[in-house]
């Protein structure tokens, strides 16, 4: 990296760099320096895969649990290693310690930026990265002396005498009781300590917590999530003042509904899915979201614009050919209206537009989950999006019905819903259809999820090098540098993750907007 700093700034820097001499961190001091557009995004972009995995997994198993902590600390060794203080270290060693622990700062900050905006946001980022930060002090024990001290946190230890004094109130309050060794503990006021007094496992006095430093985990991970939705919300009243620059503000929004597997744009499937084979298809291998518009497509005849995208991109990812997408668009919609009126509509454009043959002539990329749940929702006569998010609990219940999920699996399934568990709740249907006691993989993308199941059902499906695969790589052009400065940062363009055709952008949309005035026919 090129650093060109004032004064000012190396001192400024060298604060951030004493922050890194533990492996654990509050990220009070923002970054400085210069970042180029590629490590921009990608840098982003595997701390985003870190937070979604704690996320997903805390659901699917408990948290504690020798599974979610042996799949969850997986992740953060492969997406954010962080490499212990050594006595005597190479130079070479010495390098690479810091860049791990600058990255886990400047992605910190990075994902504030994006997640500041919305308070579900907010909420979301702040759990996932309390989590995270949990999970680093259990891992780093041993360095919580020299994070307290280099955080000026003044917890006063307990003199020896006080402990004697008070030491059968401590162990019954904390529930010390087989280890005779010493205990250090710490006198911290009860206001910092509420989670450990909400469950009786402290000893309060005089206002202040006595806390083992075994309990500090709790306090310390309070206090963290406390100080991050404070900084949060700063962040969101200051974003307006980047708001104006496009190539910030892309990033950005791509960040937050980023798809970091495979995006299906190359799949070597093209001629093993026919458009004879989708009613089979629809039925046990379709995810909810692309067996619903195909059903209301083959009843109505007729799906409306963001129906449209969302279909023909998924059915694109399945491997059918422009010609066969095309004939069977034609097909289904000239039972409702003449091939002339269909010719006007616009409706082949956009599938010709889709495939990179019209417009700028750029592949699209099927939809993954993120895109789709936070998408603009269906309104009425509508039916893209995710039937988990934008689906109301009492139509949902009836459409699952019809599918003739169980009762019990049912409840289970609006349960996770009403927990705002969206994908989680995908996968369970994925369960119950299959017959599977648990899925086996982490669901991100509609067209993953046909894929797993043709796995599942034991149909052979050859989807080559470049199609569906478990990388979690990303391979960013561009190479311009931006320069971040505090929490405000700048880029070049919006980067591409290996094998990734172009999102549609609002420009391509409006662009896609040829002659629709047959949404109500």
């Amino acid at each position: 990296m090129d650093f060109s700093l004032s004064k000012r700034r190396r001192k400024l820097n060298a604060v951030v760099d004493d922050k890194y001499a533990t492996r654990l961190s509050m990220y009070a001091v923002p970054p400085q320096g210069n970042i180029s557009t590629t490590e921009f995004y990608s840098t982003a972009l595997d701390r985003l895969t870190v937070l979604r995995s704690i996320y997903n997994n805390g659901i699917k198993y408990n948290r504690g649990s020798d599974m979610y902590l042996k799949t969850v600390m997986s992740e953060i060794k492969t997406h954010l290693p962080l490499r212990p203080n050594v006595m005597e270290e190479t130079d070479k060693n010495s390098q690479t310690k810091t860049e791990e622990r600058r990255k886990d700062h400047i992605s910190h900050f990075l994902l504030r930026l994006a997640y500041c905006r919305t308070e579900e946001a907010r909420k979301w980022f702040c759990d996932s990265e309390k989590e995270l930060f949990r999970l680093r002090l259990e891992e780093h024990r041993e360095e919580i002396a020299q994070f307290l001290v280099q955080n000026k946190l003044k917890f006063e230890e307990v003199t020896e005498k006080e402990v004697n004094d008070k030491e059968h109130l401590i162990r019954d309050s904390s529930q010390i009781y087989g280890n005779k060794e010493k205990i250090i503990v710490y006198k911290v006021p009860f206001v910092e300590a509420l989670e450990l007094v909400k469950h009786r496992r402290v000893y309060v006095e005089g206002g202040m917590a006595y806390v083992p430093h075994t309990e500090l985990v709790s306090i310390l991970t309070g206090m963290f999530r406390t100080q991050l939705s404070k900084a949060l919300i700063k962040c969101a009243r200051s974003l307006p003042a980047i708001s104006d620059d496009e190539r910030i503000m892309s990033i950005l929004n791509e960040l937050t509904t980023a798809y970091d597997g495979d995006d299906f744009s190359n799949t070597k499937l093209e001629g093993q899915v026919t458009v004879a084979q989708l009613p089979t298809f629809a039925k046990t291998s379709f995810p909810p979201c692309m067996r619903n518009i195909y059903e209301v497509f083959t009843e109505m005849h007729h799906i409306k614009h963001g129906a449209r995208l969302q279909f023909c991109l998924f059915l694109k990812g399945l491997g059918l050919s422009i010609e066969d997408v095309r004939t069977y668009f034609r097909q289904e919609f000239c039972k409702k209206m003449d091939s002339e009126t269909y010719g006007k509509s616009g409706h082949d454009y956009m599938v010709r537009h889709l495939f990179g043959k019209e417009g700028k002539r750029s592949d699209k990329t099927p939809y993954g989950c993120m895109k789709i749940i936070t998408g603009s929702g269906p309104s009425s006569g509508d039916c893209h999006g995710c039937p988990f998010k934008h689906m109301d609990a009492n139509n949902l219940e009836k459409k699952l019905d019809s599918w003739k999920i169980p009762k019990v699996q049912t409840r289970e399934i609006l349960r996770l819903v009403e927990g705002q568990h969206y994908q989680i709740a995908c996968s369970k249907y994925y369960e119950v259809t299959h017959k599977k006691g648990d899925a086996g993989f982490g669901l991100n993308h509609p067209n993953q999820y046909f894929l797993e199941s043709q796995k599942a059902l034991g149909n052979k499906v050859n989807v080559g090098k470049q199609g569906y695969q478990s990388s979690q790589s990303s391979s960013i052009q561009g190479s311009q540098s931006s320069s971040v400065q505090g929490s405000q940062s700048s880029s070049q363009s919006v980067p591409n993750t290996k094998n990734t055709a172009p999102i549609l952008t609002s420009a391509d949309l409006e662009e896609l907007e040829v002659d629709d005035d047959f949404d109500d026919m």
